[in-house]
């Protein structure tokens, strides 16, 4: 996983106003959520919609630089905009413990064209995220699978993902996350080519005994 980092400030007054004041020197009022407290703070807003830009997910984990020299590891909880300029108005980040597992979910994506959609069958992609638990050590913001092989009527289910063993998935039963359905075409070929060898294989009607 690509790393990510901001840099954060301390931050003593809040507010309406110095909320107001900190956003007209170019700054986001922040506040670092984790083990039941709030820690209040500030980061530069082109460096934090910069990285909102990059992609970063809801799994993605965030370093934040502190003043100190020390480094907090967290995600980006909530992000508020302005509703008519859509300009960032305030930032939550979630502050995760070391060996403590968390609930977030991770993106699936795929890779390569399925080899079933060159021979006309159709490719759905039908879950693009699932719920996990994960310690921040054996956490992924995303999960790639690859469709290459994925031949007409071939699925992949979530339990055929490449998740850590450590994971726990929070999801009901195992749904299918990608599958290669053969299409209309592919069923009336199939249809037609068995009635014709129905038909091939009848034996030829006896004929009528001759009137004497």
């Amino acid at each position: 996983m690509e790393k990510y980092s901001i840099k954060v400030q301390p931050r003593t007054l809040t507010g309406k106003g110095p909320a107001r004041r900190l956003r007209t020197a170019g700054l986001v009022p922040a506040n670092i959520i984790g083990s039941g407290k709030a820690t209040s703070g500030t980061v530069v807003e082109k460096e934090i919609q910069k990285l909102i830009d990059s992609g970063i997910r809801k799994a993605t984990l965030i370093e934040l630089d502190l003043v100190d020299g020390t480094t907090e590891k967290v995600f980006v909880k909530e992000v508020q905009r302005f509703p008519h300029t859509g300009k960032i108005r305030h930032i939550d980040f979630f502050k995760v413990t070391p060996g403590k597992k968390i609930i977030t979910t991770v993106a699936i994506q795929t890779t390569g064209v399925a080899k079933g959609s060159k021979s006309g069958g159709q490719f759905e992609h039908l879950i693009h995220e699932i719920k996990v638990k994960s310690t921040p050590e054996d956490l992924t913001d995303v999960l790639t699978i690859d469709v290459t092989d994925l031949d007409v009527g071939m699925i992949i289910k979530v339990s055929n993902l490449p998740c850590p063993k450590s994971w726990d998935i929070l999801i009901n039963g195992d749904p299918i996350v990608t599958s290669c359905n053969k299409t209309k075409a592919i069923l009336a070929a199939e249809r037609a080519e068995k009635a014709e060898a129905d038909a091939g294989g009848k034996k030829p009607a006896a004929k009528k005994a001759a009137k004497k």
